[in-house]
C-alpha cells in the first residue's frame, strides 16, 4: 500500500524564484503570490462551496465574457421550450404564438426569450393573449425565466458592486524601498526596509507591517520580530510619511547564522524570540548554572558571577560547584553576542535565505475595504554597508510636507569625512518622473 506524502519530511528544493513577483513599474509588485498546488481542476470541489468568491476573483473581462456567456444561453433555452410549447398544438388557436396560425419560428422565439429576460411587459407576435388565456405550459415557462433572470441579475450586480468596491488593487499604492539595508545601530545589526503611501491625504486605518524569511532547504514563512515599529504593539505605522522599519538581527534572528550552544541561553520553546525585550528587562534571557538566577543580558550575569566569587571566598574556599568553579573564558562576552560581521551574515542569507518578505496590511479610509502589499527582497536587493542609511526625502515648507519621490530609493554610505550621498543602483527615470499614473 502507497505510503501518504509528508510536507515536512519531503526534501524540498532549493528555492530560488521569488514569492512576491516585482512586477510593476517602480520596481513594485503586483501583490500576487507565486504558489500552485497539484489539484488542479480537482479543487473545485472545494471551491464551489465559495463560488461567490471564485468569481470576484476573476478579471473584468473575464467577468463580462461569464456574463454574456451565461445570458445568450438562458435566451437559447427558454427560446427552445417556447418553440416547444408552440408545437404543441392548441386546435383553438389560443395558445399558439405563431403568425396566422402558422408555427413559431426560432427568429420569433429567439425575440420572446430576449424580451421577458429583461422585462415582464410586452405583447406577444400578432397581439397574441396566450398568457393570460388557459395556456399553462406558456405561463410555466414565463414564470421560470422571470425569476431565473431575476436570480442571476442579483448575482451579477452583486458581483459588480463587489468588483468596484475590490481594494486589492489599492495596495500598488503603497512603495517600498527598491533596495533594504542591512548595516550596523550602535550595538545591533538592523535589516531595514523603507515604506510610503503616496495616497498620503487619506491615511490607511490601522496600518501594520510584518516580516518573514524564507529558506531555501525548506520553503516555509519564518516570522523575522521587528524593533522599529514595535511588533508587540502591533507594528502599526503611519504610512502618510516614508517611515523605516527594523529587524534586529540578534542571536535568535533567522538571519543570523547558528551558533555554537549557550547553555546559558533559555529554550525558546519554538517561539519567536527577540533580545532587545531582555535587555530593557521585560524577560530573563540567561539563567545562572549555579543559582539558577534569571538576568537580561550577559553583561549582568558575568558582573553577578564576579560578585559572587568575590563574596564565596571571602573567608572560606569555593565549595564544588560554586561561582568560583566557573572558568574564566565562560565568562567572555564576545561569545555570547551576535555577529556584527557582515560578510559573514551576507553569507549566511546567501546560503539559507531565498528571500525576505514585507507585508503591509491596512484599511482604505474611503471604501473601508481591507487591502494587502507586499514586496520581496533577495540577496542582490539588499544594500550590506555598516555606515549606510535611507537618504532623507523629506521636506518641511511653511505649510505643508512635500515628499521627494525621486529620492524615496537613494541610500547614503557613511565615508571617513562623513556621510556621503550615493544614489541607489536605478536611474533617475522613476515612474512618476515619465508621467505613469497608478
Amino acid at each position: 500500500m502507497e505510503k501518504p506524502l509528508d510536507c515536512e519530511s519531503m526534501s524540498h528544493p532549493i528555492v530560488r524564484t521569488r514569492l512576491v513577483g516585482r512586477n510593476l513599474p517602480f520596481n513594485q509588485s503586483k501583490n500576487v503570490i507565486q504558489v500552485i498546488h497539484n489539484y488542479g481542476m480537482k479543487i473545485i470541489r472545494l471551491t464551489i462551496h465559495d463560488s461567490f468568491h471564485v468569481l470576484l476573483r476573476l478579471s473584468a473581462l473575464q467577468t463580462i465574457l461569464l456574463m454574456v456567456t451565461l445570458l445568450t444561453m438562458n435566451v437559447l433555452f427558454f427560446a427552445s421550450l417556447y418553440l416547444a410549447v408552440d408545437r404543441n398544438y392548441d386546435p383553438k388557436g389560443v395558445c399558439n404564438l405563431g403568425v396566422s396560425g402558422k408555427p413559431l419560428e426560432f427568429h420569433t422565439a429567439f425575440a420572446i426569450s430576449v424580451q421577458t429576460s429583461v422585462s415582464g411587459g410586452y405583447c406577444f407576435p400578432i397581439g397574441s393573449n396566450a398568457l393570460f388565456e388557459d395556456c399553462p405550459a406558456l405561463q410555466s415557462v414565463f414564470y421560470f425565466q422571470i425569476g431565473f433572470s431575476l436570480l442571476t441579475n442579483a448575482v451579477w450586480i452583486a458581483l459588480m458592486i463587489a468588483a468596484l468596491g475590490d481594494n486589492s488593487q489599492r495596495a500598488v499604492q503603497v512603495l517600498f524601498s527598491e533596495k533594504a539595508i542591512v548595516s550596523v545601530h550602535g550595538s545591533q545589526t538592523r535589516f531595514q526596509v523603507r515604506i510610503f503611501d503616496v495616497n498620503a491625504k487619506h491615511p490607511v486605518v490601522n496600518a501594520h507591517v510584518r516580516l518573514y524569511a524564507m529558506m531555501k532547504d525548506k520553503p516555509g514563512p519564518r516570522s523575522l520580530r521587528l524593533v522599529q515599529p514595535d511588533d508587540e504593539l502591533g507594528g502599526g505605522m503611519f504610512l502618510s510619511l516614508p517611515q523605516v522599519i527594523s529587524h534586529h538581527i540578534d542571536l535568535y534572528s533567522i538571519l543570523h547564522p547558528p551558533k555554537a550552544d549557550n547553555p546559558l541561553l533559555e529554550n525558546k520553546n519554538g517561539l519567536d524570540m527577540r533580545e532587545a525585550d531582555s535587555s530593557i528587562g521585560k524577560r530573563g534571557e540567561v539563567s545562572c548554572p549555579v543559582c539558577s538566577e534569571n538576568f537580561g543580558t550577559h553583561n549582568q550575569w558575568v558582573r553577578h558571577v564576579k560578585y559572587m566569587q568575590i563574596a564565596e571566598s571571602v573567608g572560606k574556599t569555593p565549595r564544588p560547584g560554586a561561582h568560583g568553579k566557573i572558568r574564566e573564558l565562560e565568562l567572555d562576552l564576545d561569545r555570547y553576542k551576535p555577529t556584527s560581521n557582515l560578510e559573514v551574515l551576507h553569507s549566511h542569507f546567501d546560503q539559507e535565505i531565498s528571500e525576505v518578505v514585507c507585508v503591509v496590511e491596512g484599511t482604505d479610509p474611503l471604501t473601508s475595504g481591507a487591502f494587502c502589499a507586499m514586496q520581496s527582497y533577495q540577496s542582490s536587493d539588499i544594500v550590506w554597508d555598516h555606515g549606510s542609511a535611507f537618504h532623507p526625502c523629506i521636506s518641511v515648507d511653511s505649510d505643508i510636507y512635500r515628499v521627494d519621490i525621486d529620492r524615496f530609493h537613494d541610500i547614503t554610505k557613511k565615508t571617513s569625512g562623513g556621510r556621503q550621498h550615493q544614489v541607489s543602483t536605478r536611474v533617475h527615470d522613476s515612474f512618476f518622473a515619465v508621467g505613469g499614473t497608478f
